[in-house]
């Protein structure tokens, strides 16, 4: 929780998702992200999956090279909620093959240390969720984890959906882990809040609309927060696992600028910092690292 927190995907050279199994991830590069990473003072990054291609290669290049580097493990969850009968055998054989990793690895002696926390699902129970998974599947599975490493365990998601979560869920998880995405929200629900700020001299209008954006964040934190606390879940610490803001996407006019990018990660890192002394979230990871041409019109995101 003391350490600026970021998300990362390895993938460089993959142009859409049905190529991202025949590119070749090497050591050096992953070295090379790092490096990057640490140079711009990130010291925790968030993973997606803990598969021996970018996971286990990533853990290794961190140990080998003993670099000041910790990691959130995750592990990828096939959904069954609006799956056929027929499909679910392989859904749940794919998803127990993902656990399993994913263990293997927090309990590895030369990755314990680094492994931090553990989240299993990325978005599932979320009302559009590409991956949705009915409660009792994904507590199985955080159970089965919890029962078998050390580290905390949770699942991300989008923080509405926390706000809403069954007990069936937040009975086995150690912490919460939401998504909070302003810059989305202008977009999907452009009432939420006033983002455009137009009552505001143009001069400091730019900043206007990011300390509004910023404030919608720290309002879903806190709704987050308060829904928790008033089901007697107050033990449970919430991080916010993904929070970012894009530069390229051609539906956020206005908004999706470098310059605005950099205004939203300052805004974040004293957030974070408010956190550490109590006042917020214990850690808020950036997302993302780097760009991923393999998201194609989701793309954008990365600092770098």
């Amino acid at each position: 929780t003391t350490r600026k927190a970021v998300a990362y995907g390895a993938y460089r050279t993959a142009r859409d998702p049905s190529e991202l199994a025949a590119e070749v991830i090497t050591p050096a590069q992953l070295r090379e992200d790092l490096d990057l990473m640490l140079a711009a003072g990130f010291r925790l990054v968030r993973i997606f999956s803990s598969d021996d291609k970018v996971a286990r290669q990533l853990l290794q290049v961190i140990a080998d090279n003993n670099l000041n580097m910790k990691v959130q493990l995750g592990a990828f969850i096939r959904g069954d909620a609006y799956a056929a009968e027929a499909d679910k055998p392989a859904i749940y054989a794919d998803n127990e093959l993902s656990i399993a990793q994913a263990v293997a690895l927090a309990n590895n002696p030369a990755f314990r240390d680094i492994i931090v926390a553990v989240s299993i699902g990325n978005e599932t129970q979320v009302d559009f969720a590409g991956q949705r998974t009915r409660p009792e599947t994904l507590a199985r599975y955080l159970r089965t984890v919890r029962n078998q490493i050390t580290q905390p365990v949770t699942t991300d998601d989008n923080w509405k959906a926390w706000a809403e979560m069954p007990a069936v869920i937040t009975n086995e998880v150690d912490f919460a882990s939401i998504h909070t995405y302003p810059i989305l929200d202008t977009f999907f629900d452009p009432k939420l809040f006033d983002w455009r700020q137009k009552d505001v001299a143009e001069a400091t209008r730019a900043a206007a609309m990011m300390d509004a954006a910023f404030a919608e964040a720290k309002l879903q934190y806190e709704k987050t927060r308060a829904a928790f606390d008033a089901k007697g879940l107050s033990y449970i610490p919430i991080t916010v696992g993904e929070t970012g803001w894009n530069v390229i996407d051609p539906r956020l006019t206005f908004r999706a600028h470098p310059v605005n990018q950099k205004m939203y990660l300052d805004r974040l890192l004293a957030w974070a910092q408010e956190g550490r002394n109590g006042a917020g979230p214990k850690a808020v990871f950036y997302f993302s690292a780097f760009d991923e041409q393999w998201k194609q019109s989701d793309d954008g995101w990365g600092l770098f």
